[in-house]
């Protein structure tokens, strides 16, 4: 699988905002399209956060695993949500809280 040269933030954002919001009770397939990204996209989105930290995958017994904000995915999404706002005026729900 190709790597991301230039990861989009705003997608990023969306992906790490999905998984806090859905509170650790989705799947890979679930998290796929409740973030609204195509297969492709969503496979090199998932596996650059999770190589830098931000998600982990959970072993959920004989189920598929099931993916979770780690405390250092937590304080990049306050981060960069509050960067994009600040920057582009786009106000994220994470922001809100």
């Amino acid at each position: 699988m190709e790597a991301l040269r230039r990861p989009d933030l705003f997608v990023l954002v969306r992906l790490l905002e999905t998984v806090r919001t859905k509170n650790r009770t989705l799947n890979r397939t679930q998290l796929q399209v409740a973030s609204g990204m195509n297969y492709s996209q969503f496979q090199k989105y998932l596996a650059l956060a999770s190589s830098r930290g931000l998600l982990s995958l959970v072993p959920a017994g004989e189920d598929a695993p099931l993916v979770e904000l780690t405390a250092k995915g937590y304080d990049a999404l306050m981060f960069l949500a509050r960067g994009l706002k600040e920057v582009v005026g786009v106000d994220f729900p994470s922001e809100r809280e």
